[in-house]
């Protein structure tokens, strides 16, 4: 009941925020992943069973993600007043996302490998290549969206994306990384007080 209550949130948020976006073709380019990965995640909930909290974090980081697709991460007024406050020159929400992204679902990575009853070190290790191979990958997309439907000069097509942040790219890839690390040192302490399965190393 709990997993399906979260399923019902996620679609109205969806629904909410699907409506006159600030910029209908960024919206539609950041949720195409949106769209494709949903029903893969109901699959390997099917099949695996996360637990609540891994099933929640999944969610709130799917709707966050939503936010910054609505009003694009450049221009999250939402988070304007944050960025102000710590006196930062650019809107950090994309950084926070980023960030997030590696704290958030590096634990769901984890259970899907260690259901298929591989070791806790050799999942913990996949999902860090998984949450650190996306990140890049996820850079590399953006870097070729950027040159195949950007037609307004290349300096206005870097500042939507980058907000005129050179390590742009790099910074957001660290913050993921950083973030893995955290979250595998936070289920180190946490999973250890759940019991090992028959045979694991």
């Amino acid at each position: 009941m709990f997993k399906k209550s979260l399923v019902v949130i996620f679609f109205l948020f969806w629904i909410v925020l699907a409506i006159n976006p600030v910029d209908p073709a960024t919206w539609a380019l950041e949720n195409i992943l949106v769209a494709a990965v949903f029903p893969v995640v109901l699959w390997l909930d099917r099949r695996y069973s996360f637990n609540n909290l891994t099933f929640l974090s999944l969610t709130v980081f799917v709707i966050l993600h939503l936010f910054g697709a609505h009003m694009t991460y450049n221009e999250m007024s939402y988070f304007a007043e944050v960025s102000e406050w710590f006196g930062w020159e650019r809107n950090q929400y994309d950084h926070l996302i980023h960030f997030l992204f590696g704290l958030m679902v590096f634990v769901p990575f984890f259970e899907v490998f260690y259901h298929q009853g591989m070791s806790r070190k050799v999942s913990y290790l996949l999902a860090f290549l998984f949450i650190t191979g996306i990140g890049a990958w996820y850079e590399i997309l953006e870097w070729i969206t950027i040159i195949v439907f950007c037609k307004q000069p290349q300096e206005v097509c870097f500042d939507a994306i980058t907000q005129g942040d050179i390590w742009d790219a790099q910074k957001d890839m660290a913050y993921a990384v950083i973030a893995s690390v955290l979250a595998l040192l936070l289920h180190l302490l946490w999973g250890s007080r759940s019991p090992n399965k028959v045979g694991e190393k």
